[in-house]
Protein backbone atom coordinates (compact mmCIF):
# COMPACT_ATOMS: atom_id res chain seq x y z
CA UNK A 1 0.00 0.00 0.00
CA UNK A 2 1.43 3.31 -0.98
CA UNK A 3 1.93 6.49 1.76
CA UNK A 4 -1.07 7.38 3.47
CA UNK A 5 -1.98 11.10 1.43
CA UNK A 6 -4.98 11.55 4.39
CA UNK A 7 -4.98 10.86 8.27
CA UNK A 8 -8.56 11.84 10.62
CA UNK A 9 -8.08 10.81 14.08
CA UNK A 10 -10.43 11.19 16.43
CA UNK A 11 -12.62 13.47 14.67
CA UNK A 12 -15.98 14.49 15.59
CA UNK A 13 -18.45 16.36 13.73
CA UNK A 14 -20.61 19.60 15.26
CA UNK A 15 -21.53 22.96 15.61
CA UNK A 16 -21.31 25.56 18.23
CA UNK A 17 -24.22 27.84 18.09
CA UNK A 18 -24.73 30.74 20.49
CA UNK A 19 -22.95 28.71 23.29
CA UNK A 20 -24.60 25.29 22.59
CA UNK A 21 -22.46 22.37 21.34
CA UNK A 22 -24.43 20.16 18.89
CA UNK A 23 -22.25 16.86 17.94
CA UNK A 24 -23.44 15.13 14.77
CA UNK A 25 -21.11 12.31 14.59
CA UNK A 26 -17.35 11.62 16.63
CA UNK A 27 -14.71 9.28 16.53
CA UNK A 28 -13.95 9.05 13.28
CA UNK A 29 -10.71 7.48 11.91
CA UNK A 30 -10.02 7.11 8.83
CA UNK A 31 -6.97 7.15 6.15
CA UNK A 32 -6.73 7.23 2.36
CA UNK A 33 -3.63 6.49 -0.07
CA UNK A 34 -2.89 7.77 -3.58
CA UNK A 35 -4.67 6.13 -6.67
CA UNK A 36 -7.69 4.77 -4.06
CA UNK A 37 -11.34 5.23 -4.84
CA UNK A 38 -13.22 5.52 -1.56
CA UNK A 39 -16.88 5.94 -1.40
CA UNK A 40 -18.78 7.32 1.69
CA UNK A 41 -21.92 6.20 2.40
CA UNK A 42 -24.18 7.26 5.24
CA UNK A 43 -28.09 8.12 5.98
CA UNK A 44 -29.38 11.68 5.41
CA UNK A 45 -28.20 13.98 8.37
CA UNK A 46 -25.08 11.73 9.71
CA UNK A 47 -22.04 14.64 8.59
CA UNK A 48 -21.23 13.37 4.75
CA UNK A 49 -20.93 16.38 3.35
CA UNK A 50 -19.58 18.32 6.61
CA UNK A 51 -17.08 15.62 6.81
CA UNK A 52 -15.90 15.83 3.24
CA UNK A 53 -15.76 19.87 3.75
CA UNK A 54 -14.20 19.36 6.87
CA UNK A 55 -11.38 17.35 4.97
CA UNK A 56 -11.38 19.95 1.94
CA UNK A 57 -10.38 22.73 4.46
CA UNK A 58 -13.76 24.25 3.56
CA UNK A 59 -14.67 24.47 7.28
CA UNK A 60 -12.84 24.76 10.35
CA UNK A 61 -12.77 21.44 12.35
CA UNK A 62 -14.97 20.99 14.82
CA UNK A 63 -13.83 21.86 18.59
CA UNK A 64 -15.18 20.15 20.81
CA UNK A 65 -15.63 22.16 24.14
CA UNK A 66 -13.77 21.03 26.97
CA UNK A 67 -16.33 19.90 29.51
CA UNK A 68 -15.55 19.98 33.03
CA UNK A 69 -16.54 17.38 36.39
CA UNK A 70 -17.43 18.25 39.29
CA UNK A 71 -13.89 18.57 40.49
CA UNK A 72 -12.61 21.65 38.35
CA UNK A 73 -8.82 20.54 38.16
CA UNK A 74 -10.10 17.34 36.10
CA UNK A 75 -11.44 17.71 32.56
CA UNK A 76 -13.07 14.87 30.27
CA UNK A 77 -11.96 12.93 27.55
CA UNK A 78 -14.71 15.14 25.14
CA UNK A 79 -13.16 18.04 25.27
CA UNK A 80 -10.14 16.53 23.29
CA UNK A 81 -9.86 17.52 19.65
CA UNK A 82 -9.76 15.54 16.35
CA UNK A 83 -7.20 15.88 13.64
CA UNK A 84 -6.89 15.72 9.66
CA UNK A 85 -3.42 15.66 8.41
CA UNK A 86 -1.89 15.28 4.68
CA UNK A 87 1.42 13.78 4.53
CA UNK A 88 1.68 13.93 8.22
CA UNK A 89 0.67 17.66 8.77
CA UNK A 90 -1.87 18.96 10.15
CA UNK A 91 -4.61 20.64 7.78
CA UNK A 92 -4.40 23.83 9.99
CA UNK A 93 -0.10 24.42 8.92
CA UNK A 94 -1.79 25.18 5.09
CA UNK A 95 -2.48 28.62 3.47
CA UNK A 96 -5.54 28.38 1.27
CA UNK A 97 -3.94 28.37 -1.71
CA UNK A 98 -1.90 25.98 -0.27
CA UNK A 99 -4.67 23.31 0.16
CA UNK A 100 -6.34 24.69 -3.32
CA UNK A 101 -2.97 23.05 -5.29
CA UNK A 102 -3.55 19.90 -3.43
CA UNK A 103 -7.44 18.97 -2.60
CA UNK A 104 -10.22 19.95 -5.30
CA UNK A 105 -14.11 20.43 -4.11
CA UNK A 106 -17.01 18.84 -6.59
CA UNK A 107 -20.30 20.32 -4.62
CA UNK A 108 -23.39 17.94 -4.89
CA UNK A 109 -24.99 20.86 -6.61
CA UNK A 110 -23.99 24.31 -8.26
CA UNK A 111 -25.79 26.94 -10.08
CA UNK A 112 -25.06 26.69 -14.04
CA UNK A 113 -23.82 30.05 -15.63
CA UNK A 114 -25.38 30.64 -19.03
CA UNK A 115 -23.53 31.46 -21.67
CA UNK A 116 -20.23 30.38 -20.19
CA UNK A 117 -18.32 27.74 -22.63
CA UNK A 118 -16.97 24.32 -21.13
CA UNK A 119 -13.60 25.89 -22.09
CA UNK A 120 -14.18 28.85 -19.51
CA UNK A 121 -15.86 26.62 -16.69
CA UNK A 122 -12.66 24.68 -16.79
CA UNK A 123 -10.21 27.50 -16.85
CA UNK A 124 -11.52 28.98 -13.49
CA UNK A 125 -9.55 26.16 -11.47
CA UNK A 126 -6.55 27.44 -13.02
CA UNK A 127 -6.82 31.03 -11.44
CA UNK A 128 -5.55 30.41 -8.45
CA UNK A 129 -1.54 30.04 -9.88
CA UNK A 130 -2.31 32.61 -12.93
CA UNK A 131 -0.81 36.03 -12.73
CA UNK A 132 -2.61 38.97 -12.13
CA UNK A 133 -4.17 39.30 -14.85
CA UNK A 134 -6.08 35.73 -14.26
CA UNK A 135 -4.34 34.62 -17.76
CA UNK A 136 -4.43 30.89 -18.80
CA UNK A 137 -1.51 29.81 -20.31
CA UNK A 138 -1.01 27.49 -23.28
CA UNK A 139 -0.14 24.36 -21.29
CA UNK A 140 -3.66 25.25 -19.34
CA UNK A 141 -5.07 25.20 -22.54
CA UNK A 142 -3.72 21.55 -23.56
CA UNK A 143 -4.43 20.10 -19.82
CA UNK A 144 -8.07 21.51 -20.37
CA UNK A 145 -8.86 19.62 -23.68
CA UNK A 146 -6.80 16.53 -21.91
CA UNK A 147 -9.04 16.56 -19.26
CA UNK A 148 -12.29 16.76 -21.32
CA UNK A 149 -10.89 13.61 -23.62
CA UNK A 150 -10.39 11.72 -20.41
CA UNK A 151 -14.20 12.15 -19.55
CA UNK A 152 -15.60 11.72 -22.65
CA UNK A 153 -15.72 15.17 -23.43
CA UNK A 154 -13.42 16.14 -26.16
CA UNK A 155 -14.50 18.70 -28.67
CA UNK A 156 -17.02 20.50 -26.09
CA UNK A 157 -14.58 23.20 -25.37
CA UNK A 158 -16.63 26.42 -27.51
CA UNK A 159 -20.01 24.29 -26.40
CA UNK A 160 -22.50 26.52 -23.63
CA UNK A 161 -22.18 24.53 -20.23
CA UNK A 162 -25.65 25.79 -19.54
CA UNK A 163 -27.11 23.70 -22.29
CA UNK A 164 -25.02 20.10 -21.44
CA UNK A 165 -27.03 17.41 -20.32
CA UNK A 166 -27.11 16.57 -16.32
CA UNK A 167 -24.31 13.69 -17.18
CA UNK A 168 -22.50 15.79 -19.68
CA UNK A 169 -22.52 18.50 -17.15
CA UNK A 170 -21.31 16.27 -14.04
CA UNK A 171 -18.23 15.35 -16.17
CA UNK A 172 -17.61 18.81 -17.42
CA UNK A 173 -17.17 19.63 -13.49
CA UNK A 174 -15.08 16.68 -13.01
CA UNK A 175 -12.91 17.61 -15.59
CA UNK A 176 -13.03 20.72 -13.72
CA UNK A 177 -11.18 19.19 -11.00
CA UNK A 178 -8.62 17.48 -13.38
CA UNK A 179 -7.55 20.53 -14.19
CA UNK A 180 -6.92 21.65 -11.01
CA UNK A 181 -4.30 19.31 -10.70
CA UNK A 182 -4.72 18.40 -7.18
CA UNK A 183 -3.50 15.00 -5.55
CA UNK A 184 -6.81 14.59 -4.24
CA UNK A 185 -10.52 14.84 -5.63
CA UNK A 186 -14.00 15.12 -2.80
CA UNK A 187 -17.24 14.80 -4.89
CA UNK A 188 -20.22 15.29 -2.89
CA UNK A 189 -23.08 12.96 -3.90
CA UNK A 190 -21.89 14.00 -8.00
CA UNK A 191 -24.41 11.04 -8.99
CA UNK A 192 -26.90 12.04 -7.15
CA UNK A 193 -29.28 13.60 -9.43
CA UNK A 194 -28.68 11.06 -12.49
CA UNK A 195 -30.17 8.39 -13.60
CA UNK A 196 -28.91 4.69 -13.37
CA UNK A 197 -26.88 4.55 -16.05
CA UNK A 198 -24.96 7.85 -15.96
CA UNK A 199 -24.47 6.85 -11.99
CA UNK A 200 -22.54 3.71 -13.18
CA UNK A 201 -20.95 6.08 -16.10
CA UNK A 202 -20.13 8.55 -13.77
CA UNK A 203 -18.75 6.00 -10.96
CA UNK A 204 -16.44 3.51 -13.56
CA UNK A 205 -14.97 7.37 -14.53
CA UNK A 206 -13.79 8.06 -11.01
CA UNK A 207 -12.31 4.78 -10.89
CA UNK A 208 -10.11 4.91 -14.29
CA UNK A 209 -9.07 8.53 -12.87
CA UNK A 210 -8.16 7.63 -9.28
CA UNK A 211 -6.31 4.24 -10.84
CA UNK A 212 -5.09 5.66 -14.09
CA UNK A 213 -3.68 9.02 -12.50
CA UNK A 214 -2.40 7.81 -9.11
CA UNK A 215 -5.34 10.20 -7.67
CA UNK A 216 -7.36 10.26 -4.50
CA UNK A 217 -10.80 10.34 -5.19
CA UNK A 218 -12.98 10.48 -2.11
CA UNK A 219 -17.02 10.67 -2.94
CA UNK A 220 -20.02 10.17 -1.11
CA UNK A 221 -23.06 8.56 -2.27
CA UNK A 222 -26.16 6.89 -1.28
CA UNK A 223 -25.87 3.58 -3.91
CA UNK A 224 -24.34 1.72 -2.11
CA UNK A 225 -24.36 -1.46 -4.44
CA UNK A 226 -22.52 0.81 -6.89
CA UNK A 227 -20.13 1.65 -4.23
CA UNK A 228 -19.39 -2.07 -3.45
CA UNK A 229 -18.73 -2.68 -6.92
CA UNK A 230 -16.55 -0.05 -7.53
CA UNK A 231 -14.81 1.15 -4.56
CA UNK A 232 -11.44 0.48 -3.39
CA UNK A 233 -12.43 0.96 0.36
CA UNK A 234 -15.89 2.17 1.86
CA UNK A 235 -16.06 4.79 4.90
CA UNK A 236 -19.23 4.15 6.67
CA UNK A 237 -20.84 5.78 8.45
CA UNK A 238 -23.44 3.84 10.80
CA UNK A 239 -25.25 4.38 13.90
CA UNK A 240 -23.12 2.40 16.37
CA UNK A 241 -19.81 4.13 14.84
CA UNK A 242 -17.46 5.19 11.69
CA UNK A 243 -16.17 2.20 9.58
CA UNK A 244 -13.32 1.65 7.25
CA UNK A 245 -12.52 -1.02 5.00
CA UNK A 246 -12.55 -3.18 1.78
CA UNK A 247 -16.13 -3.62 0.73
CA UNK A 248 -15.46 -7.25 0.92
CA UNK A 249 -14.35 -6.87 4.56
CA UNK A 250 -17.57 -4.69 5.35
CA UNK A 251 -19.97 -7.20 3.98
CA UNK A 252 -18.31 -10.05 6.21
CA UNK A 253 -18.21 -8.64 9.42
CA UNK A 254 -21.87 -7.31 9.02
CA UNK A 255 -20.99 -3.34 8.86
CA UNK A 256 -23.69 -2.59 6.16
CA UNK A 257 -26.44 -4.20 8.17
CA UNK A 258 -25.96 -1.12 10.46
CA UNK A 259 -27.15 0.96 7.87
CA UNK A 260 -30.96 -0.40 8.61
CA UNK A 261 -31.29 -0.62 12.38
CA UNK A 262 -34.90 -0.29 13.24
CA UNK A 263 -35.57 -0.66 9.55
CA UNK A 264 -37.87 -3.26 7.27
CA UNK A 265 -34.98 -3.91 5.33
CA UNK A 266 -31.49 -6.06 5.30
CA UNK A 267 -28.44 -6.18 3.57
CA UNK A 268 -27.96 -9.67 2.15
CA UNK A 269 -23.95 -10.41 1.16
CA UNK A 270 -24.55 -13.21 -0.85
CA UNK A 271 -26.41 -11.33 -3.45
CA UNK A 272 -25.01 -7.73 -2.58
CA UNK A 273 -28.35 -6.53 -2.36
CA UNK A 274 -31.07 -5.12 0.04
CA UNK A 275 -33.73 -7.14 0.63
CA UNK A 276 -37.52 -7.02 2.50
CA UNK A 277 -37.73 -8.24 5.96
Amino acid sequence: MSKKLIEIKSLALGFNNDGREKVIFENINASASAGELIALIGSNGRGKSTLLKSIAGLIPIFRRQELHSSDSNSRSSAGSNGRILYNGRMIEEFSHKELSQMISFVASHTERANHLSVKDMLSINCYYKTNWLGTITESDKERISQALEMVGLEGFEERNSFGLSDGEYQRATIAAAIVQDSSIIILDEPTAFLDIANRFIITRLLREIAHKTGKLIIFSTHDLQLAIEMCDRIWLMASDGFYNDTPASLMESGAFEKLFTNSSMRFNKETRSFEML
